[in-house]
């Protein structure tokens, strides 16, 4: 059988690509436009697509690296995409340098715990949880965190990456060279699964520092994963339509199909069993988080679950949907954007609410020294009370009687303001010029390498399975 083995990324597709990363350039810098004086709009989008797309190169090695461990047959017909998408925390490393930076120069206000003053006794300004977090909320954890876990992960991925092409040049298929890889793989699941805990806690989670969740890493990396998922089946529906990984069938769909509609519901379990207990709990500071985006961004909030477990939940329920190319396609799209519009709804209003709280410290120090009145952001509140939003609001978000700038702050915060309350268009730009970027780097680590691991001892078995017909000549359509 003659198969095209070799991608060829070709000067049409890339100057697609830069194009998109043209338009997404221009949209990041477009939502600094009229922004507030910290810039939040931007840096939201910023970090939004930097953790969002630099996930799913994660997830889509821990995925593959699950698989090696099984010894799972089925994956080795697509291994190579998984492992070029890994490829892509190269770039996550530069992405979240810039965010790192950000923290140790102050060049953003993403995250208020890194607010001088805060974890000072002696500070006006002191707060007490904050403070009892310090040891975990601060530049020097949140680099470790971040950076140097991203570099472990990285490094792994690097290695079975060129195990999997150096075993491309062995003569015959050996497991000499699996067994390598598999020692690699299997060492990476618990660095992965246990270190992403502290690599989303810093970047994500530490966004509403009061508020805290020990179900939130599971519940937002299978949701990158998720998004990767639905981005993998697009990307090798694309290639089929161009002529390559043309021996990739309906059982490989079907199969991945499954797993898009089983770890769907799962993500759903995941969000209730979170959402359940901190409401049945009814503790005021964990509670908070939901009623907030309950009241205040009620799109975010049923969008979410209408996206991520409605759409494929329904439509992938029926066995026939997995193996319809139009059909996957439709969901996948859904799903990808869906878990973007999740990461959207985790940092967007925790940041826009760590700015009011910023701007209400830098007025009452402006009132306190009788210095002249803040900047002209179109979020600047009216000088009034210099106590900081931890202090000034109860459990539940409302104002104390007497405080007329957490007052400000509370209907400020619930007023509807595009690329906070939902996405707009600076948003969806960003997006793609983020997605740009990702399959551009992608594509070239693609064309490295032939697209088929011929000598991957599993080799056989998946195109067998591909065909539906194994050796022993009985036909079906399971996994051995």
């Amino acid at each position: 059988m003659n198969l095209n083995t070799q991608f060829v990324f070709d000067g049409k597709l890339k100057r697609n690509l830069l194009l998109g990363m043209a338009l997404g350039l221009v949209c990041l810098v477009w939502s600094a436009w009229g922004d507030d004086e910290y810039y939040t709009r931007f840096w939201t989008n910023y970090l939004h697509n930097a953790v969002y797309f630099t996930g799913i190169a994660f997830t889509a090695m821990f995925f593959l690296t699950a698989q090696i461990t099984a010894f799972a047959g089925w994956i080795a017909a697509i291994k190579r995409v998984w492992e070029a998408m890994s490829q892509f925390m190269l770039i996550g490393l530069i992405l979240l340098l810039v965010i790192v930076a950000g923290v140790w120069g102050h060049f953003h206000h993403l995250y208020h715990w890194n607010t001088p003053g805060l974890v000072d006794p002696s500070s006006p300004l002191y707060d007490k949880i904050i403070a009892g977090k310090a040891g975990f909320l601060s530049p020097v954890f949140f680099t470790i965190g971040t950076l140097g876990i991203l570099a472990i992960w990285y490094f792994w991925a690097y290695k079975i990456r060129r195990n999997s092409l150096n075993q491309d040049q062995h003569e015959t298929a050996s497991f000499d060279y699996y067994k390598r890889e598999r020692r690699w793989a299997a060492s990476f699941l618990p660095l992965g699964g246990f270190l992403s805990t502290v690599f989303l806690w810093e970047l994500v989670m530490s966004i509403d520092p009061h508020w805290y969740s020990t179900m939130f890493a599971w519940y937002s990396m299978i949701s990158m994963f998720l998004g990767g998922l639905a981005l993998m089946i697009m990307i090798i529906l694309y290639l089929q339509s161009k002529g390559y990984l043309e021996y990739v069938t309906r059982e490989h769909l079907h199969d991945l199909g499954k797993y898009l509609f089983g770890i769907s519901v799962f993500w759903a379990y995941l969000w209730f069993d979170q959402f359940m207990l901190i409401w049945y709990a009814n503790i005021g500071e964990e509670t908070i988080y939901f009623k907030e985006r309950m009241e205040q961004y009620p799109v975010l909030f049923w969008g979410n679950l209408l996206m991520n477990f409605a759409v494929p939940f329904l439509i992938l329920m029926r066995n026939d949907t997995k193996r319809k190319i139009g059909t996957m396609f439709f969901v996948c799209l859904i799903v990808f954007f869906g878990h973007w519009w999740d990461f959207f709804y985790m940092i967007k209003p925790g940041a826009r609410t760590a700015a009011y709280e910023a701007r209400e410290i830098s007025i009452g120090h402006s009132n306190h020294q009788e210095a002249a009145p803040l900047g002209s952001g179109h979020n600047a509140q009216p000088a009034g009370d210099t106590k900081h939003a931890a202090a000034s609001t109860d459990s539940h978000g409302g104002a104390p009687e007497g405080h007329e700038n957490a007052a400000t702050h509370d209907v400020a915060a619930t007023k509807f303001e595009l690329g906070f309350t939902i996405p707009g268009l600076q948003e969806i730009g960003a997006m793609i010029g983020f997605l740009s970027m990702f399959l551009f780097f992608f594509y070239r680590q693609l064309a490295r390498a032939p697209l088929l691991p011929a000598r991957d001892p599993f080799l056989e078995e998946s195109l067998h399975h591909a065909t539906g017909v194994y050796p022993d000549g009985e036909e079906g359509g399971q996994s051995h």
